[in-house]
């Protein structure tokens, strides 16, 4: 476990920085504010035998067991995640990130990455060219990988600085089943060239559960060949609370063994424009030895301003990387972060993530 000498001060700053966010996020709009839940047809039910709260209790159940699916989509959608993505996607999205860390040496480092992809009805209705790139690493080191078999995105230990282009066909778009395979090429000198292919299946249990498995099949000239497999289990709280534990697991022949990580979050829906996560995660590997090499826990506010386009984050965190030598040592980072959003369609323009 890590050694908690000097931590307990840190963690008392996360907490205030934390208790800091929500009270900038505020209570947010009621449930009812947003709008009346849809009521169940009178004439679906006998009016004489069916009371007022067996009424709302009807509707209630109605409402999860439709929505679940879509509060996820939308979860992922606000925050920018690229682990879930909705069949209905627009023709084009282009996600420009500016991102300034504090670290607890009063280190200050900039950072930018863009992210985009465009559908190529032209050629093909399931053609879709996906570009990524980033003047540097993340400084943060362990985190579920965003993207398998993507080079930068797919390892739980190891990011690295990346320009890169992927031509996707998609074999199966459907809200439960999400097949495609990939071709790529990482712009550096030399070239590196990967493919890849990944299946999600998503299955609803009851009206509050959903469970998603993603295993993930790829080839890199550098790296050889790798597999990830994720699974994560998710449950609806209320119409906009979901919490959320994760895991994933990679494996290749320039890993250190099985690379894996697990991650337990909580996300709380505001309003349409405002929503914010909490999270606690452990990294590790199983080579040279199995051993948990990162912990980690943040809290990341995000909101839509001023725009629809346009968002900012706060994410103070604080993490307990392994030292060569072992044992665990606290450290504190602060985050900020602009991001510029576009997306639309050919028939017609859509609206940004979080807009009313």
């Amino acid at each position: 476990m890590p050694d908690r000498s000097g931590s307990l001060g840190r963690v008392r700053l996360l907490a205030l920085a934390a208790h800091l966010v929500l009270s900038i996020a505020g209570a947010g709009p009621s449930i009812a504010e947003e709008g009346p839940r849809e009521p169940v047809p009178a004439e679906s039910l006998p009016e004489e035998k069916t009371s007022t709260v067996e009424k709302v209790m009807d509707g209630t159940h109605a409402f999860l067991e439709r929505s679940i699916l879509e509060r996820v989509i939308r979860f992922d959608d606000f925050f920018g995640s690229v682990k879930t993505e909705d069949a209905r996607q627009p023709d084009y999205l282009l996600r420009w990130q500016n991102s300034l860390r504090w670290d607890e040496g009063g280190r200050f480092k900039y950072r930018t990455s863009v992210r985009a992809s465009a559908r190529l009805p032209k050629i093909s209705e399931r053609l879709r060219l996906v570009v990524s790139g980033e003047n540097e690493a993340e400084p943060v080191g362990a985190r579920l990988p965003e993207d398998p078999g993507n080079p930068g995105f797919d390892r739980t230990l190891q990011n690295t600085r990346l320009v890169n282009t992927e031509l996707r066909y998609g074999v199966i778009r459907r809200p439960e089943v999400d097949l495609f395979l990939g071709a790529g090429a990482r712009f550096v000198l030399p070239m590196e060239t990967f493919v890849r292919t990944r299946l999600l299946y998503t299955r609803r249990f009851g009206e509050v559960y959903l469970a998603r498995f993603g295993e993930t099949l790829f080839w890199k000239d550098v790296d050889g060949f790798g597999e990830t497999t994720e699974i994560s289990v998710e449950r609806q709280l209320g119409r906009n609370t979901l919490l959320r534990w994760a895991n994933s697991g990679t494996v290749s022949e320039s890993s250190q063994g099985l690379e894996w990580g697990s991650e337990l979050s909580f996300l709380r829906e505001f309003s349409p424009r405002r929503a914010i996560t909490l999270a606690g995660g452990i990294f590790g590997n199983t080579r040279p030895a199995a051993v948990v090499q990162t912990y980690r826990i943040l809290s990341r506010y995000r909101q839509n301003f001023l725009r629809d386009w346009l968002f900012y984050e706060l994410e103070p965190e604080i993490s307990w990387p392994r030292k060569p030598e072992g044992g665990y040592t606290a450290a504190l980072a602060l985050t900020f972060r602009l991001e510029v959003v576009f997306r639309g369609s050919a028939a017609g323009k859509e609206k940004s993530p979080g807009s009313s």
